[in-house]
C-alpha cells in the first residue's frame, strides 16, 4: 500500500473535519447552527488548527492536563480505586503516562500505576465523561467520580455525575464513539487506510 505524504494526511484530517462542520439549514424549531453554543464546532475547528499547523510530530494523546501536565487536578489515580475516595496527590510521587503527570499520595500507589497504568488511568483523557457523550470536552471536579467495570470516570460536577451514572452502559457507550472523534489522526483504521 502506498504512503502519503505527511502534508496529504493533514489536509485530508481538516477537510474532513470542515465538512464535519459545514453549516446546514435547520430543521423547524431547531436553532441554526450559528446560534448554537454548543462547543463542538469549536472543538473541531481546533482540531483542523491543530492538524493543519505545520508540526511534522506525532499527535500526541488528548489529555485534560493543568499548565504543568498534571491530569485529575493532581488526585491520585490508585486512591480512586483503592480507597473510593478522591485523595489529593503530592508532587514528590509522581509518573509521566500518555504525555500526563500524575501525583500520587504515597509510594505504594505510585508504584502500583507504574505497574499497569493503563488500569488506572481516566476515561477520556481526564475529560468530562458526562460531556463526552454529549460530544464535548469538559473539566472536571476530582470528587465526582464513578468506577465502573474497572474503569475510572471523572465528570464536572455531581449533577453531571448522576447524568451520567443513571444509565452507564448507554452512556458509556456514546461516550466512547465520541472519543473516537476526538482521536481520529491516531485512530488505526485511519492509519491503516493511509498505509502507516
Amino acid at each position: 500500500m502506498k504512503k502519503f505524504p505527511f502534508s496529504l494526511t493533514v489536509a485530508f484530517v481538516a477537510a474532513v473535519v470542515l465538512v464535519a462542520t459545514s453549516k446546514v439549514a435547520p430543521a423547524a424549531g431547531q436553532q441554526g447552527p450559528e446560534s448554537a453554543n454548543t462547543g463542538i464546532e469549536k472543538d473541531q475547528m481546533l482540531l483542523a488548527q491543530a492538524e493543519t499547523s505545520g508540526h511534522k510530530k506525532t499527535k500526541k494523546p488528548l489529555a485534560n492536563v493543568d499548565e504543568h501536565g498534571v491530569i485529575l487536578k493532581g488526585y491520585d489515580a490508585v486512591a480512586y480505586f483503592k480507597q473510593n475516595k478522591a485523595v489529593k496527590g503530592d508532587p514528590k510521587y509522581a509518573s509521566r503516562y500518555e504525555d500526563a503527570t500524575y501525583y500520587f499520595a504515597s509510594a505504594e500507589d505510585k508504584s502500583e500505576f507504574d505497574k499497569a497504568p493503563a488500569k488506572y488511568a481516566p476515561q477520556y483523557g481526564g475529560f468530562c465523561a458526562n460531556s463526552m457523550r454529549k460530544r464535548r470536552l469538559g473539566d472536571i471536579d476530582p470528587n465526582a467520580f464513578f468506577i465502573y467495570k474497572g474503569k475510572l470516570y471523572v465528570c464536572t460536577s455531581e449533577k453531571g455525575l448522576k447524568e451520567f451514572s443513571a444509565k452507564p452502559e448507554e452512556n458509556i457507550q456514546a461516550a466512547d464513539k465520541n472519543w473516537d472523534f476526538y482521536k481520529v489522526p491516531s485512530n488505526p483504521g485511519f492509519n491503516r487506510y493511509f498505509g502507516s
